[in-house]
């Protein structure tokens, strides 16, 4: 079974009825859905070039120069900036979106009950969804909706009440970045940092050994490339790593991403466990 943990409900872009066809073809038995967060774009030319370059300079003695560029995808109007080029960020997560799909298709889909805590009560969105067929977990997004971690505490004690996992992407910024705030606070919680844990990768992945319910994912090709692939599940083995698309951006297809996995020098067993053992343990209940 292979379930996509992380993809956008982005309409504009792929229709539901096509991401249905992608996973027939692909063998993707669930995709857990976030709501759309921005205007839809596409990393080409420059801009892909640059995307490239991110997760190597974050990782090597450029870092500093990394995070300056991470940093300049969100200005200080709260919107996308990709080369300069703006897009709208939508800052009110619509759930009600992704609930009519997740009920149209219940066998299929899985949601991310996705809050902002800084425009509105994320409590009541939370418990609004949570227990309704089909929503398994909380996302949040610190890095583009400018907020610090410890906003999520109220989220923190909930999810880990009652046994829902969260889903961070993190910030640069010693508030935005503080990964170890719910997991020292609340520590039952299920933590899942996308994107192998950008922009702190290996500090990320340290840390995450020495804590039983601290994951990472492996969605988006630009932030987990094909060098940061096979050194985060290395790092943290693949108990710890859940298979995700983050489509359908940056040209993150299943068929691509599923690829990678199935060429890494791991065992069936490994791959299964990425693929969609991981995510059958820590959704099981909440789904």
């Amino acid at each position: 079974m292979i379930v996509d943990a992380h993809y956008h409900l982005e309409e504009q872009m792929e229709t539901v009825d096509t991401l249905l066809e992608q996973m027939k073809r692909n063998g993707v038995s669930r995709v857990a859905l976030i709501p759309r967060m921005n205007e839809p774009f596409h990393i080409e030319g420059l801009a892909k070039k640059a995307g490239a370059l991110l997760p190597r300079m974050l990782m090597s003695r450029m870092r500093m120069f990394g995070l300056g560029l991470y940093n300049s995808t969100v200005t200080s109007d709260g919107r996308l900036s990709v080369l300069g080029k703006k897009y709208h960020l939508y800052h009110e997560p619509d759930n009600k979106y992704v609930d009519d799909v997740i009920q149209a298709h219940p066998e299929k889909f899985y949601g991310w009950i996705f809050v902002n805590p800084k425009v509105s009560d994320p409590m009541k969105e939370i418990e609004k969804w949570s227990g309704k067929r089909g929503w398994i977990g909380v996302k949040a997004h610190p890095f583009w909706h400018s907020y610090p971690v410890a906003m999520l505490d109220s989220v923190g004690a909930y999810c880990a009440e009652r046994n829902m996992p969260v889903l961070l992407h993190l910030g640069s910024s010693r508030e935005q970045s503080d990964y170890r705030y719910l997991a020292e606070r609340h520590p039952r919680l299920k933590i899942i940092y996308a994107h192998a844990g950008v922009p702190l990768y290996r500090e990320i992945w340290k840390y995450a050994k020495k804590k039983e319910n601290v994951y990472v994912d492996l969605s988006s090709p630009v932030y987990v490339d094909e060098r940061i692939l096979p050194a985060v599940i290395r790092e943290l083995g693949p108990e710890k790593c859940i298979f995700g698309t983050d489509g359908p951006y940056a040209s993150a297809t299943q068929a691509k991403m599923i690829q990678r996995i199935h060429l890494l020098n791991l065992t069936d067993r490994e791959k299964e466990q990425i693929l969609g053992g991981n995510c059958h343990e820590l959704f099981g209940k909440s789904a």
